[in-house]
């Protein structure tokens, strides 16, 4: 009887040591508890400057939306650079990079733009290149998938050659413009509306272009541009008008354009061989409400056959940017 006795007080603490040991391993491997930090904001329209609720707010797996006043917080946000993105049916998403530090709180807001939006801003995109050049070849693709995406009412690219192959007098002389220090005029370099801060010289990702774009459309426009185009085997005729939409007097601009065409041995879909400045219209004054007709005669190609494509723009060539304030694409 003791014998058997003993048997079963030895097997119970087989077992119960064995449980122990299983606690133990499982105890070994709790997770480690991750750094975070949080962003909390205002989400509201770019126009209206109204407050947006119901804004989709994520930074990865973590997620919230915004309350009836536009406000939002996002916790437990891991620590390091963060893409948060915000998205709103009826507006263009839009995502921004920030850097979450631990226990800290960053503030990060919100402009949306309506996707029906009315005379909203376009941003031109103009891409110093050279053919050969392979940081180019990286960037030039990112662009032209970002043209497809934004699509010409929000983003227009231009790919003018700063030399060589498809580089024209004008061309070269507009790079000189933008950049008359010769250091700065390497390629590729990437212009956002003209030479302001979001000018990339380099290589840069998707996201750091898109972020740019994202910040010059956010800007809204003041200039609204209607245009109209006629054409046959010999010449083509582009005109229309520009207006000033914004409540102050605008000064001392220009009313300029472009022409380009894929050039399909190189990989260029908008290699620009034309820029229209001995015909560019100069703007001394436009109060709010004025209106000016512009209209450009081109020859030397057919614009049908030829399968080009055109831009018109209005610059203001003596801010401190050389900003362009609005462009339109012309089919």
């Amino acid at each position: 009887m003791k014998g058997k006795l003993f048997r079963i007080v030895f097997r119970l603490s087989v077992v119960v040591v064995g449980i122990s040991f299983l606690l133990f391993l499982g105890g070994g491997c709790s997770p480690t508890p991750v750094s975070t930090g949080s962003i909390q904001g205002v989400v509201t329209d770019n126009q209206s400057g109204e407050s947006l609720a119901g804004v989709l707010i994520s930074a990865g797996n973590v997620s919230t939306t915004s309350d009836a006043l536009g406000n939002y917080i996002l916790n437990k946000v891991p620590v390091g650079n963060r893409e948060v993105t915000v998205v709103l049916e009826g507006y263009s998403s839009q995502t921004k990079t920030v850097e979450i530090i631990e226990n800290e709180i960053i503030e990060l807001n919100f402009q949306l733009i309506p996707l029906s939006q009315e005379n909203q801003r376009v941003v031109m995109v103009e891409l110093y290149i050279s053919i050969g050049c392979h940081s180019c070849e990286l960037v030039e693709p990112i662009l032209e998938q970002l043209v497809e995406e934004y699509g010409f009412d929000h983003m227009i690219l231009v790919e003018e050659a700063a030399w060589g192959e498809y580089s024209t007098l004008e061309i070269s002389d507009r790079y000189k413009w933008y950049l008359p220090d010769s250091a700065d005029r390497g390629v590729p370099n990437i212009l956002f509306n003209g030479i302001n801060e979001n000018w990339i010289h380099g290589y840069a990702n998707y996201q750091t272009i898109k972020s740019k774009i994202d910040a010059e459309i956010a800007k809204g426009t003041k200039i609204s541009i209607n245009t109209s185009i006629s054409s046959n085997t010999n010449s083509t005729t582009i005109s229309g008008t520009i207006e000033n939409i914004s409540d102050s007097t605008l000064s001392n601009l220009e009313i300029n354009g472009m022409v380009f065409k894929e050039q399909p041995t190189v990989n260029l879909k908008y290699s620009v061989f034309d820029i229209f400045e001995e015909q560019k219209v100069p703007v001394d004054s436009l109060a709010p409400g004025d209106i000016i007709d512009f209209s450009f005669t081109l020859e030397g190609f057919n614009w049908e056959t030829d399968n080009v494509h055109g831009v018109i723009f209005v610059q203001a060539p003596d801010s401190p940017t050389k900003e362009i304030l609005q462009a339109a694409y012309i089919e």
